[in-house]
């Protein structure tokens, strides 16, 4: 018989990755520029984060991308490896 459980859990696991991807890039521009953004605000797809904020926030990030870049290369094993 199909065990529907199990077959669920595969999607727990993608979701519970999304998450920790967002939260890793939210906690790198928190921790490097000092800025709050919402989690709903960051997309990552294809190892590129999209930031989806206003273009004053978004410049304040570029400035500093290649130290938010380095330090989620180690958080999450080089799963985001762009910042758009």
């Amino acid at each position: 018989m199909f065990d529907i459980a199990k077959y669920l859990e595969k999607f727990t696991v993608l979701a519970n990755s999304r998450h920790f991807l967002r939260d890793s890039v939210q906690g790198a521009i928190k921790e490097i520029c000092g800025i709050e953004i919402d989690p709903k605000k960051i997309e990552v797809k294809d190892f590129v984060a999209r930031i989806n904020e206003r273009p004053i926030i978004k410049s304040e990030i570029f400035l500093k991308k290649n130290r938010i870049l380095s330090s989620l290369k180690d958080k999450t094993g080089g799963k985001v490896i762009d910042i758009i």
